[in-house]
């Protein structure tokens, strides 16, 4: 990878964090509305502790261990080996094929409420591609480039969520806890779909350190950044949802699709101006998701590639830029193709099963470097003892793993197992990649 790396401060990178886990706060209705008020505040409540804390904690720990681009592929690879790093590396290959173009989808959304007219299919995927095409390019300028431009997202974002925040103290008039949950559903039934929405909307904490080896300094402003992004979006959930669910109520109806979106609940308490502002705020947070995860997932896959395990063009860097340049472009064209086949629910669901494999991949490469390696000395080290960390490890192992494989373990155990055939191709292909080959070299010296 290139030795030229990028001067990004903490709150620089907090506010990249902030904008890939959070987006703004923008899609969370949905678990009012299907978990009922009380559960999702106890929901808001648990997540930071079973899942939050632990993945950021783990993500800072191992980003400090293993200082380099890849995330948790190189995570897998480093604590686990190489096989169990390719199954990694793949699985998050092929999500992040399908991330931006998630994104994509869901920004085209919003942008068509700023439309005066009915747009045609033809016209919708058009402004799906133009929105990847055009990210795509600022990728290829580097990392600084998307930091900076985080910053100023984060800050757009926040501000109509502010000003819903001081209308709803205002006019108070229903509890934000009441009733506990649907009638229709027993207690564990929403516990379960709350943490499953919870988990989702509280993912993205490791993105950053897929380029870790880019940022100057990285393994201790990476860790550093991701430790504050936790409390800090934690909060942000609560204040976004429970003021505006007592001034407004009526939470059966909260959907990010309507009827109550944080677009009809800003225009409820603070007219059109509040309304055009949450649908302005929902379309930039949707795009610079968009954008951080083609940074993200193009590390990744440069990466992969540059240990000889994936195609060789996807470590390919531009000459003036060092960023994997055609990684992000064949990212990007093959997200344009995707966006003509699914809608964003259909997207989310299939990088969500692919997500999994990778993120319990994380947290076992975590504990076994704390077995192996129990006296380690980091840059960052999570200040717990061994074992109590290992055991709060296992926690979002055991509630993700159940969560995302209970209804959809066929397909998320199949789609995990073409890493099979392509380990196989691919060590055919190039060798097994440089670890393969000194590998061999090492035992025929021995022989010798």
């Amino acid at each position: 990878m290139s030795s030229k790396k990028s001067k990004i401060s903490v709150m620089g990178l907090v506010a990249m964090i902030c904008v890939t886990v959070a987006g703004g706060g923008f899609g969370i209705e949905d678990l009012v509305g299907s978990v009922g008020p009380g559960m999702t505040m106890i929901v808001f409540i648990a997540i930071p502790f079973i899942w939050s804390i632990p993945f950021g904690l783990s993500s800072a720990e191992l980003s400090s261990a293993f200082p380099e681009d890849g995330g948790m592929y190189t995570w897998a690879k480093e604590g686990l080996g190489e096989k169990c790093g390719f199954v990694s590396g793949w699985c998050y290959t092929i999500a992040g094929f399908v991330e931006p173009a998630t994104f994509a989808v869901l920004s085209a959304n919003y942008i068509k409420m700023l439309m005066p007219v009915e747009i045609s299919d033809f016209a919708y995927w058009l402004i799906c591609a133009v929105l990847i095409a055009i990210f795509a390019i600022i990728n290829i300028f580097g990392i600084k480039v998307v930091s900076n431009m985080a910053t100023v997202v984060t800050f757009l974002c926040v501000i109509p969520f502010l000003v819903l925040i001081v209308l709803s103290f205002m006019n108070i008039e229903y509890s934000p806890v009441k009733p506990l949950m649907p009638e229709d559903m027993s207690f564990f039934e929403a516990a379960g779909q709350g943490l499953l929405v919870g988990i989702w909307f509280n993912t993205g904490f490791e993105t950053i350190s897929t380029m870790s080896g880019e940022i100057e300094h990285g393994e201790k402003l990476v860790p550093k950044a991701i430790i504050i992004a936790v409390p800090i979006i934690s909060v942000m959930y609560i204040l976004y949802v429970m003021p505006a669910l007592a001034a407004v109520g009526r939470w059966e109806e909260w959907s990010s699709e309507g009827p109550l979106s944080f677009v009809t609940i800003g225009e409820i308490l603070g007219g059109a101006p509040l309304r055009w502002a949450f649908v302005a705020a929902g379309s930039l947070a949707s795009m610079m998701i968009l954008c951080e995860y083609i940074t993200a997932y193009a590390h990744v896959m440069s990466s992969f590639s540059a240990k000889g395990q994936f195609f060789k063009v996807f470590s390919v860097e531009h000459k003036k830029y060092k960023t994997p340049y055609l990684a992000i472009m064949i990212l990007s064209v093959v997200s344009i193709i995707l966006c003509t086949s699914g809608s964003f629910i259909e997207f989310v669901g299939i990088a969500s099963i692919l997500y999994a494999v990778p993120v319990i991949m994380m947290f076992i490469a975590n504990i076994k470097l704390r077995i192996k390696q129990p006296d380690m000395e980091l840059a960052y080290k999570v200040p717990l003892n061994n074992k109590v960390y290992i055991g709060y490890l296992c926690f979002p192992i055991v509630i993700y793993g159940a969560s995302i494989f209970a209804d959809n373990w066929i397909v998320g155990l199949g789609l995990a197992a073409t890493s099979i055939p392509a380990y196989l191709f691919f060590k055919y292909a190039y060798k097994g990649g440089r670890y393969w080959k000194e590998c061999h070299e090492n035992q025929d010296k021995h022989s010798a």
